[in-house]
């Protein structure tokens, strides 16, 4: 029996592959909306530090709703079918954000309008992706999941390789406003490919599944619940270097945006080539001690970017870390689909998103806060010494240390 590979995942399952090509232009349109709106928020603000306010005041409209909204969703995902919720999920958010061109051709568009629209796209945000996590095991054989997941991963890292630069000619040409109908558009993919999904087969629910929702459904699921902070303890451990990184490339590599922008494509590209790694990870390694290590070994290329004396040093030690990096996404999600009861995934899934959601921005403020009284170097240092801490916890624990997979999930 030959080995699965993503290509051959995507050319033989094909529900499986219309999903795949949803979701990827899902996320580029989400890579055309970040640039956008930011860009957007540049040009109505009328200083640099108004400017870091204001955007950093979208992200929590983005991301803090999910906290509350996660595990309502995912409750919901496990009483009724993915299908309709994924096609309301994205026909709502394609017209929220076209609302904001709307606006601005009709000569209204305060800046409070996008936060509210940023606010009620964060909110819906966790119906998308726990239902996808928690189509994909009935989509494809449980040998393929790992891989398949894989290819899932791709979705989120392909668009940051070459979306910031179409975004930016498509901004330039159109202006940000109306260069928001390409992601409204991307929504209304993810709708067409969303219509065409299976039903899948649900299982009784037990008893005590029934009761709860939220973060505190995982304390049912010891092994999940450590995975799931291990996951957000890295998340908020990377946020100080997104907001480090500018001053870094500006104060210690002296270099321009340019400079910042090869960086973020090259750990991408890294995360990309990663990704396509994972089934061949998965197959040497178990799952718990891959993203143990996953984790400690980013935090290790952190430490090297800290101390890299040119922007060519820098660009390896990013290139290195998003291929270490690449494959944990898969990994967690193939890791919680089968250590999880199907009929308590929604829950469990929607758990997870609830507490992952807030932990970036927190992250990047606490960064911002840190950068007042000290250096961007020591801010990404000490923000790749607490990834380095966290792999190396989770590698104590045995049962995370030993665990590969728990009964399939899917069909």
């Amino acid at each position: 029996m030959s080995t699965p590979t993503p290509w051959s995942v995507l050319r033989t399952r094909a529900p499986f592959r219309r999903l795949w090509l949803g979701a990827l232009v899902s996320s580029l349109g989400g890579t055309f909306t970040w640039i956008a709106l930011t860009w957007f928020l540049v040009e109505r603000t009328h200083s640099d530090a108004e400017a870091g306010a204001a955007i950093g005041l979208m992200l929590l409209c983005i991301s803090l709703p999910a906290v509350l909204t996660g595990g309502l969703i995912g409750k919901l995902l496990d009483r009724v079918q993915p299908r309709p919720v994924l096609i309301l999920d994205n026909l709502a958010r394609a017209v929220l954000i076209a609302l904001i061109p709307l606006f601005d051709l009709l000569g209204w568009l305060p800046l409070v309008s996008v936060y509210v629209i940023s606010t009620l796209m964060g909110a819906l945000e966790p119906a998308t992706r726990v239902g996808t996590r928690l189509l994909t095991p009935h989509l494809i054989p449980d040998e393929e999941l790992e891989v398949a997941n894989g290819a899932l991963a791709l979705t989120e890292h392909l668009p940051v390789i070459v979306g910031p630069a179409l975004a930016g000619f498509v901004i330039a040409q159109w202006g940000a406003p109306r260069a928001l109908l390409l992601d409204a558009a991307s929504f209304l993919v993810f709708v067409g490919a969303a219509a065409t999904m299976p039903d899948i087969l649900r299982t009784e629910a037990k008893p005590d599944s029934k009761r709860g929702f939220g973060p505190q459904v995982l304390l049912r699921f010891p092994l999940l619940l450590f995975v799931t902070l291990m996951s957000a303890a890295a998340t908020f451990a990377y946020g100080p270097t997104e907001a480090a990184l500018p001053l870094f490339v500006k104060n210690q590599l002296h270099q321009g945006a340019s400079g910042l922008g090869w960086l973020w494509s090259a750990v991408g590209v890294g995360a990309a080539v990663g990704s396509l790694a994972t089934g061949w990870l998965i197959r040497r390694v178990p799952a718990g001690l891959a993203m143990s290590l996953n984790c400690l070994i980013w935090g290790l290329c952190e430490v090297a970017l800290a101390f890299s004396p040119t922007l060519w040093h820098a660009l390896a030690c990013f290139f290195l870390g998003g291929i270490v990096w690449g494959p944990y996404m898969a990994v967690e999600a193939s890791f919680l689909q089968r250590n999880t009861p199907a009929d308590q995934q929604g829950t469990v899934f929607g758990a997870h998103a609830a507490l992952l959601a807030p932990m970036m921005p927190l992250g990047a403020a606490v960064g911002g806060a840190l950068l007042r009284v000290t250096s961007a170097q020591n801010v990404i240092l000490g923000a790749a010494l607490a990834c380095v801490l966290t792999g190396a916890v989770a590698l104590c624990v045995p049962g995370l240390r030993r665990g590969k997979s728990g009964e399939g999930a899917g069909d």
